[in-house]
């Protein structure tokens, strides 16, 4: 559609503003939900003063979508402590693109985004994030199509009702740090260092810990130390602790991301025997995972052909097998491995059911 003009808002719009920002939201969920709680909530959300708070918020941004001098659609952006839940100082967070019902269709909500994208970029932000309702699939849909990915879920009170929306972010820099520092209730992942070979080999020296895995002599010094090198120059890896004894326990690590298909591989994981089905590895990997779908669309894992426990454990996370690949190790012989992948949607959905 030719002639849509995109421009900033300032305070003395507020009542443009709360005209589009009331009629595009009764478009949009009116006929989700009462007529009540619609009304409770324009007249609580879009109140003169509230906006105007809202639109001379210093970390806040409007922009009106026009055509032919009629405001048409608009955008709302938050940085900093305007964000609607505690994210990152270098986030941007679209809190609202609304587009009048007769101009859906028309590429509206997609300069409305671009715009956003543009103030992404001017910002200099490591990612974007919003929340959109979960039933809201034309949203959902549109977001997907655009690079998001979903990596949580949280409360949106619509009058006086509590309805779910999911979260989803986009990553727009490939400088992902792969080795944070994580940490669940029983226990914490710490970036691998390489004074950390003694407390690792501690637990990589039973032989039983390898029986299943294709590299079957890591048990081994001289051959684990070739994996622990490895695992340095991987630059994902992690010693796992387990928090009340602070004892190290095991090792894990992502590896491969892919910027341009959206995709990480979570992998080389192995646990002293005594922590076998206590239910570590689900809190290893829901962390893991957790933190990989802020900024990746997709994990996948390799597992060996004869490790039958590790495809079980993969398969309880959501996991579906996807091919079957020859791993290169690094300083090993390759060896057949199974693929397994999980998406972010797959993942959020396993969560809930959980």
């Amino acid at each position: 559609m030719d002639d849509i003009t995109i421009t900033r808002a300032n305070p003395n719009d507020v009542y443009t503003l709360q005209q589009i920002g009331r009629q595009t939201f009764a478009e949009t969920f009116t006929n989700s939900n009462s007529k009540k709680t619609i009304a409770l909530y324009l007249d609580e959300s879009f109140a003169v003063d509230k906006l105007t708070r809202e639109i001379s918020n210093e970390d806040s941004q409007f922009y009106f979508a026009s055509h032919k001098s009629e405001v048409i659609g608009y955008l709302k952006l938050n940085t900093g402590n305007a964000q609607t839940e505690p994210e990152d100082i270098s986030a941007l967070e679209i809190e609202r693109i609304y587009v009048l019902a007769a101009y859906h269709g028309k590429k509206v909500g997609q300069l409305l985004y671009n715009k956003a994208m543009q103030v992404a970029d001017e910002l200099k932000c490591n990612y974007v994030w919003l929340g959109v309702w979960e039933k809201n699939s034309r949203a959902i849909h549109f977001y997907e199509k655009n690079g998001f990915v979903p990596f949580n879920k949280h409360i949106f009170r619509l009058g006086g009702e509590e309805q779910t929306d999911i979260m989803m972010k986009k990553a727009l820099k490939a400088n992902i740090n792969l080795q944070p520092l994580l940490e669940k209730e029983k226990i914490i992942l710490y970036p691998l260092k390489q004074d950390d070979f003694g407390l690792l080999y501690d637990v990589a020296a039973d032989p039983a810990i390898w029986a299943q895995h294709p590299n079957k002599d890591r048990w081994k010094e001289d051959v684990f130390r070739n994996f622990f090198e490895g695992a340095l120059q991987s630059g994902g890896a992690f010693r796992v602790v387990d928090k009340a004894t602070g004892n190290t326990i095991g090792s894990t690590r992502f590896y491969d991301y892919n910027e341009y298909d959206n995709s990480i591989f979570i992998g080389y994981t192995f646990y002293a025997t005594a922590y076998w089905g206590k239910g570590i590895n689900g809190q290893v990997k829901t962390l893991m995972l957790d933190y990989a779908f802020q900024f990746a669309e997709s994990v996948f894992f390799h597992i060996g052909a004869q490790n039958i426990r590790s495809q079980i454990a993969i398969g309880r996370l959501g996991a579906v097998k996807t091919g079957e690949q020859e791993v290169c190790y690094f300083g090993e012989a390759p060896k057949q491995n199974f693929v397994y992948r999980i998406t972010g949607a797959e993942w959020l959905a396993k969560k809930d059911k959980a």
